[in-house]
């Protein structure tokens, strides 16, 4: 019986690993980050966040990051925030499901109508989490300098033309699948 809990509970450790490590981790509006004069909305548009992922607010020492009550957010109220972040790098971890409202505690950056975003967390799903992080259909550049252009210079095995169809490129979420699945076999063994 022992040893069926001990390989229960590996089991239930490998999972939780592995749903953390495929979290996506957000920058705030990618290479502006949190500053006026961006529509935080067109930047959330289409985006797909869940448990397990993270927000990063990256932004000038003159700014900060409040997280607000969805009535707050809605008038740009400040007076009574959730939390208050300032230092230039604040991260977020979306840990449940719902929305979660962030303003700028700075006069009118927020009333001006930037500086507020609402992000709203779904549960965590491998095959949206799949669809997010799998990668786009567009040719990947040309293989590195590995390729070999005079066949007689390059060691056995290496490709000689830059058609070579051997993937360069592992996918993160295939390792930790990978690395789940042999943890149960180990603990089947």
């Amino acid at each position: 019986m022992k040893a069926s809990s001990g390989a229960l509970l590996a089991v239930i450790a490998v999972a939780a690993l592995a749903t953390t490590a495929l979290g996506m981790n957000y920058t705030v509006d990618d290479s502006s980050g949190w500053d006026t004069y961006v529509n935080y909305d067109e930047w959330t548009a289409g985006k797909t966040f869940m448990v397990g992922d993270n927000i990063e607010f990256k932004y000038e020492p003159y700014h900060n990051v409040l997280e607000v009550t969805k009535e707050d957010y809605a008038s740009c109220a400040t007076g009574n925030p959730i939390s208050t972040h300032s230092g230039g790098d604040t991260t977020f971890e979306l840990t449940e499901t719902g929305t979660r409202y962030f303003v700028c505690g700075i006069p009118r950056h927020c009333t001006n109508g930037t500086m507020h975003v609402k992000i709203t967390t779904v549960a965590y799903d491998a095959a949206t989490a799949a669809a997010i992080e799998a990668p786009s259909s567009a040719p990947l550049p040309s293989p590195p300098a590995d390729v070999y252009g005079d066949a007689r210079a390059a060691p056995a095995g290496a490709p000689t033309s830059p058609k070579s169809s051997a993937s360069r490129y592992q996918h993160t979420s295939a390792a930790v699948a990978g690395l789940a699945f042999a943890a149960l076999v180990a603990i089947a063994a």
